[in-house]
């Protein structure tokens, strides 16, 4: 068995480095065709694993732009032409970019032979801040570049059940969530919380789609019944108006910068009572790579984002989902929890992640999706 793996972006690396261990534990030769362009960090980068062909792609330093587009439909196309002449018994295609939706459909039509799946782990436009504009030129252009072309494919995995309902397909026997997984099993936690003090943590890119108004005005909220610290762990273009809004309130922030180190981050977890899982309102995402790591290290969440991660924090007890209009509220909520509550919420989600997040977890799943499709 012969399978293609092509995705665009090192940010997907995880996912990707899970599916060729799967695909090459049942005894299939695997070829992963990246870019040679980091969409997070904007520099050209050099090959890693799992990657076995760079496709050299057209450079772009902002999101938001015709140079991001006109990059993301080369190197579509580049693939394309990279493989067009090969066969494969499995094309497993990870979307964004949603260009790719449209060549690795042309390839399906020369090859009808190859097991196309699509496997979709953002949705561009949905996914940006840009909610006057989602609905225009050139947003539908680039959101209808993948969705036309979505039934080409004989499987099409969604990172989350969320994606299924915004692309109307919750019906579709084609369609099937395989959630992010992680090769990270949780840490033995020591916990040093206080109870005359509420710790909250970010973790991530702070950027133009995490909600800085929501979090500043969240900890303005709990500084009315206790002291409030924040401890920060990432970078990003947003953290300095993050930094000064939540310091505006009175709030202590701790940056600890970037930490890829899991005893590192545990040993920060272990000092905190949730960790923050916001963004903006417009934003249309089901589950975050910041929730995994959460889970993992144990921590109870604060949720602003709809789909799985609310209905897991509402019917699975992981943490607390606060809209917009209840911070006040859920303020009061939040810091009369008790110690031992917090500990409880601690067991339940180190629970969630074990049952649906771990990279057996994954290899089960697919597993029980490829059973139903035969």
């Amino acid at each position: 068995m012969k399978v293609g793996i092509v995705c665009a972006f090192d940010t997907y690396f995880d996912r990707v480095s899970l599916l060729k261990e799967y695909y090459e534990e049942k005894g299939a030769s695997v070829e992963v065709y990246s870019s040679d362009f980091s969409h997070r960090k904007k520099v050209k980068i050099p090959m890693q694993s799992p990657v076995t062909l760079q496709i050299p792609t057209l450079p772009y330093q902002k999101n938001l732009s015709f140079a991001r587009i006109r990059s993301h439909i080369h190197f579509s196309k580049d693939v394309l032409r990279k493989i067009h002449s090969q066969t494969f018994d499995r094309l497993h295609v990870l979307i964004p970019c949603n260009s790719l939706a449209k060549t690795m459909s042309i390839y399906k039509k020369k090859h009808p032979q190859t097991q196309l799946i699509f496997d979709i782990i953002d949705l561009w436009p949905e996914t940006m801040p840009i909610s006057r504009w989602k609905d225009h030129f050139p947003f539908t252009v680039w959101k209808n570049t993948r969705d036309r072309y979505l039934n080409i494919a004989d499987l099409v995995y969604t990172e989350c059940d969320l994606f299924q309902e915004v692309l109307n397909q919750e019906d579709n026997p084609k369609f099937h969530t395989l959630y992010w997984a992680r090769q990270e099993m949780p840490l033995q936690a020591k916990l040093d919380l206080k109870d005359h003090e509420i710790s909250f943590c970010y973790l991530g890119s702070m950027n133009n789609i995490i909600d800085i108004q929501f979090i500043a005005s969240l900890c303005a909220a709990c500084t009315e019944y206790k002291k409030v610290k924040l401890h920060l762990i990432g970078d990003g273009e947003s953290k300095d108006e993050l930094v000064q809004n939540v310091k505006s309130k009175g709030v202590e922030v701790i940056d600890h910068h970037k930490i890829f180190d899991q005893q590192e981050k545990q040993r920060i977890f272990d000092q905190c009572h949730f960790g923050l899982n916001v963004m903006k309102e417009n934003v249309v995402v089901g589950l975050t790579m910041k929730s995994l790591d959460y889970m993992c290290g144990q921590l109870p969440i604060i949720n602003t984002i709809p789909g799985d991660t609310k209905d897991f924090c509402e019917k699975e007890n992981i943490g607390f989902h606060v809209p917009h209009d209840q911070i006040h509220q859920m303020a009061k909520v939040i810091c009369n929890q008790t110690i031992q509550e917090n500990y409880n919420q601690r067991e339940n989600i180190k629970s969630l992640y074990l049952r649906y997040f771990t990279k057996q977890s994954f290899f089960n799943e697919i597993n029980q999706i490829e059973s139903m499709i035969k």
